[in-house]
């Protein structure tokens, strides 16, 4: 079977062929200014199932993770709290690293914040204006979208329509489109000393900075959110490309959008739902489960109603595994095993051949509750040959594991 990967770059599955050993994968995280949402998890359980499928693969990754901890809301809501903002993003960098773990997400080898590449950063803007693909103004430095070859093409948008997009209106730019690397701010009390000016970096820079710095100036995999993909991946690209002249990275995958009330789940729309407030209810396997039984790349409507469900769903699975683990003890060997072996034989392939179709959670969670029930229903399990069914109990946990369900 052939592992195929939806590419967001070319609107298109492609086979996987990553560009060596191990796997290099960057991933956008949160922006640290408050408890992280169930819009983050969804994102991130997904990421770490399709980490986790490519190491029962056989693929050894290497996995990094960027966090912004330098952003004016960080400033602003530490000002407000009477706290200097760098222990406010410590504080809220902890509880996204407590969200992570109960979550059991831990294939991220390495996290990487926007305060500790300020000098990358800075390099990297020195690095644009010498190929003259970035430019020096009142406001600070602005990339020119012109010199980037192919600019909008993973967002798919023409020049004119990027144009229409009106971010960052200013006069002193060159072009509409051309977004700023580095910003100078006045009275900001986290003002950064640059040579273009007291400022901050721009909200693009960070990611280009820190994917090179720890994975090289190509990659394999970049993913988030569905919402990151126009405008800070496609800027994200540009400012790579720009330098080296080719595609940051080969694979862009991206998650669909999880909504709360019909409307996006966001921070910033204050309509969010914290991991930490939902654990408290539920268990995080079946969390995880329930994200699990929609396709990461599926916006997905959250209901309150659906993660129970989802719970009772665990709750029954668990059970059927803690079964299988006491029948194993109580086998007789001497029984034939033969249409035990073919099952398990039947649930491997249409396991793999599902999460080979661009990591289809969906069918392959279906295969898994299929699979623990044919089991629970077809056989004694005490009268099964103990090696078969030993076999099958690991074939069903070795699957769970993949989703984190485990």
């Amino acid at each position: 079977m052939t592992l195929r990967i939806f590419n967001s770059l070319t609107l298109s599955k492609e086979i996987f062929k990553p560009e060596g050993r191990p796997v290099k994968i960057f991933l956008c995280g949160p922006t640290i200014y408050d408890y992280c949402h169930l819009g983050h998890a969804r994102t991130f359980a997904a990421f770490d199932a399709i980490t986790r499928y490519l190491q029962y693969c056989g693929y050894s990754t290497k996995v990094v993770m960027n966090v912004t901890d330098l952003h004016r809301d960080i400033s602003k809501n530490a000002e407000k709290a009477g706290q200097n903002s760098k222990d406010y993003a410590d504080f809220y960098f902890q509880r996204f690293l407590d969200d992570l773990k109960t979550l059991g997400i831990d294939t991220v080898g390495t996290f990487t914040r926007a305060s500790d590449n300020i000098p990358d950063m800075m390099a990297w803007i020195g690095r644009l204006l010498e190929q003259r693909a970035a430019y020096v103004t009142e406001e600070g430095v602005y990339l020119d979208t012109r010199s980037v070859k192919g600019y909008g093409k993973l967002s798919h948008q023409s020049r004119s329509q990027l144009a229409l997009r009106r971010l960052n209106l200013s006069p002193l730019k060159k072009h509409q489109e051309d977004f700023p690397v580095w910003c100078t701010v006045k009275g900001e009390r986290d003002a950064l000393d640059s040579p273009w000016g007291r400022g901050r970096p721009g909200e693009h820079i960070e990611d280009a900075a820190a994917s090179t710095k720890h994975l090289g100036l190509s990659y394999d995999i970049n993913g988030g959110g569905d919402e990151l993909i126009f405008p800070h991946h496609e800027a994200t690209n540009a400012q790579i490309e720009a330098v080296t002249k080719k595609p940051a990275c080969k694979y862009w995958l991206h998650t669909g959008l999880l909504y709360v009330g019909g409307r996006k789940m966001s921070k910033s729309r204050r309509n969010f739902i914290a991991i930490n407030e939902t654990l408290k209810r539920c268990d995080p396997r079946a969390l995880r489960l329930y994200f699990s039984l929609t396709h990461y790349r599926k916006p997905l409507h959250f209901k309150q109603s659906r993660l129970e469900t989802a719970s009772r769903l665990f709750t029954r699975l668990s059970k059927r595994l803690d079964e299988l683990k006491k029948a194993v003890k109580h086998c007789d060997e001497q029984r034939s095993a033969r249409f035990l072996e073919t099952l398990t034989s039947r649930f491997k392939l249409d396991f793999v051949k599902a999460m080979d179709n661009d990591f289809d959670t969906e069918t392959a969670t279906r295969h898994i509750i299929d699979f623990a029930e044919s089991l629970m229903r077809t056989y004694d399990l005490e009268k099964c040959q103990r090696r078969a069914l030993s076999n099958a109990l690991r074939a069903l946990q070795d699957a769970c594991a993949v989703l984190g369900i485990l």
